[in-house]
């Protein structure tokens, strides 16, 4: 598993910077695909993930955007990271 952070995370709202760190260190902690996704599906659950930030899996790779704010439909265009397993 590798976690690669590939642009950086806007701070439109004060519980972003809290959130990210704590899932960032969910994704640091994770061994497996299966861990990964039990782990993040809990996670969302828990906090705010989704109001924030929009994730899926791809075949080899779990990928995180932001969304805007004030428009959580629209998404930023470069991913935040990725974890490839």
């Amino acid at each position: 598993m590798e976690v690669r952070i590939e642009s950086m995370v806007c701070l439109w709202d004060d519980k972003i910077p809290t959130l990210f760190l704590e899932f960032v260190n969910l994704l640091t902690l994770t061994t497996s695909e299966e861990g990964l996704r039990k782990g993040i599906k809990e996670f969302a659950e828990k906090h705010e993930l989704d109001r924030f930030f929009l994730y899926g899996f791809g075949s080899h790779h779990f990928y995180l955007h932001q969304r805007y704010t004030s428009n959580p439909e629209m998404v930023m265009k470069n991913r935040i990271l990725s974890v490839h397993f």
